[in-house]
């Protein structure tokens, strides 16, 4: 049975008389959750800054636990990381490895494009090629034209779903299809950051099932709103989280986190209401952009793609009107769902915009 850490209702988010209208940045380009912590999370976190004079575990072995048990996997099969960006670091160190072992010189990642801004960072400081192939027409990764590409140097394959920044999902029987399609020596990253969001979900242990170097990485920062705290996992078949565990850098997840974790997991009715509460609002946000002569792509996550030259034109004038989003140059624009008073904030300033056009 669900525990429940407070009774009452979570107040509104962000109170808007405590921030002026017109000289306050609106941030909208992040993907952030427009929830602050659970207030009985943020006493419990409160009640431990006195013991910030002490390390946290060695190595997440409780939060590793806490998160197996949630999913019913084996506490083997999971690795704990900073943020999600974390994990992702060490499957793509660990793939470079596996690769090396079987001659490959120059090891590239293969992934669909635009995506997360993380993936070309790393790959710069891991020593990897990066190599993006475009989306397809509904902006979802066109698994058959990576398939395609995937050569005798690539050693990683990456896919978001819901995807980054487009918000599309990939049917389950497609991924896991192409999962056990892909030569046995590749690391397949299937990146789940907003998979709270979507209506449904690929089953865990069948996609995991599909090939032996699969690894599902997930996020507490999105959803969760625990963005601040960085804490993230990935879940794959053990031999495969053996190797990205010994990544797992001494002291890495904090103790606040450490704490958050089993509290946030506790709280199954108040991470739905809240995703309740953000699908209402993105599907408001998305009507009134309609209204004003935009168009946004369907979404299953946090936020909404304008796409195209319009797209980025758009983002061009809410970010000189104080709205931060983020432009894919020259694909299109990401603008995160934020709480009623920002989407307010952003169809005014269109609205005032286009009448002194």
């Amino acid at each position: 049975m669900t525990r429940h850490l407070h009774s009452a209702p979570d107040p509104p988010p962000r109170i808007s008389s405590q921030r002026p209208v017109a000289l306050q940045r609106i941030p909208l380009d992040l993907n952030e959750s427009a929830y602050g912590p659970l207030p009985s999370l943020a006493r419990a976190l409160t009640d431990a800054v006195p013991s910030l004079n002490r390390y946290p575990e060695f190595l997440p072995d409780r939060t590793r636990r806490t998160i197996a048990g949630h999913l019913g996997v084996d506490d083997d099969a999971v690795t704990v990381g900073p943020g999600a960006t974390g994990v992702l670091a060490a499957a793509l160190h660990c793939a470079v490895r596996h690769g090396a072992r079987r001659g490959v010189s120059v090891p590239e990642l293969l992934t669909p494009v635009p995506t997360f801004g993380g993936y070309p960072i790393l790959t710069r400081s891991l020593g990897l090629r990066f190599r993006g192939l475009p989306l397809d027409v509904r902006g979802r990764p066109d698994l058959q034209k990576l398939y395609e590409r995937v050569g005798t140097d690539t050693v990683a394959v990456a896919v978001c779903s819901p995807h980054n920044p487009t918000g599309a999902v990939l049917d389950s029987t497609e991924l896991f299809g192409f999962c056990a399609a892909l030569p046995d020596d590749v690391t397949v990253i299937i990146d789940q950051a907003y998979l709270e969001f979507a209506d449904t979900a690929p089953d865990l242990e069948s996609m995991l099932a599909t090939h032996r170097r699969v690894v599902a990485v997930r996020t507490f920062s999105k959803a969760h709103g625990l963005a601040g705290l960085r804490v993230g996992y990935g879940v794959g078949q053990i031999p495969l989280i053996d190797e990205l565990r010994s990544h797992e850098v001494p002291f890495a997840v904090g103790s606040l986190a450490e704490l958050a974790v089993p509290l946030t997991l506790d709280c199954s009715d108040e991470l739905s209401e809240r995703v309740r509460r953000m699908r209402i609002e993105r599907r408001y946000l998305a009507d009134r952009l309609r209204a004003a002569g935009a168009h946004p792509w369907p979404s299953h996550a946090n936020f909404l793609f304008l796409p195209g030259a319009e797209g980025i034109a758009l983002g061009d004038v809410l970010i000189a009107c104080g709205i931060s989003v983020t432009p894919y140059r020259p694909h299109g624009l990401r603008i995160t769902v934020g709480d009623r008073h920002d989407t307010e904030r952003v169809i005014r300033t269109l609205k005032t915009v286009a009448a002194s056009a």
